[in-house]
């Protein structure tokens, strides 16, 4: 809605250590598809385009991160939607914590 109004608006967002390099794909890519989240296809066509050859699971959090992205943005286009993080330091640390063993044990499927 901001950006509609001409306000400038940056969201804040929470830490991520472990994984960045996947963020920073998902950016690259673009987080979403014109119908929607990422497809395998699209995916698979960035990756021939960049040079690159993903292992499964690092595809498989692209895909997930994009069907995350996807729904919170059609979420948060309601005026009262909360932030999908909670902000205390306690929290942050142990979503980090969480997304650190997730992505480890994706990695050695």
């Amino acid at each position: 809605m901001r950006a509609y109004s001409g306000e400038s608006y940056q969201p804040e967002m929470p830490p991520i250590e472990d994984g960045r390099y996947l963020v920073n794909y998902l950016w690259e890519v673009g987080p979403t598809a014109d119908a929607g989240p990422l497809t395998h296809e699209e995916l698979r066509a960035w990756q021939v385009n960049v040079g690159l050859e993903l292992q499964p699971w690092e595809l498989r959090v692209l895909r997930r991160l994009s069907c995350e992205y996807a729904s919170e943005s059609h979420k948060a286009m309601k005026r009262d939607c909360p932030a999908p993080w909670k902000t205390s330091k306690a929290d942050l640390s142990a979503v980090s914590n969480s997304m650190k063993r997730s992505l480890r044990a994706m990695a050695n499927l």
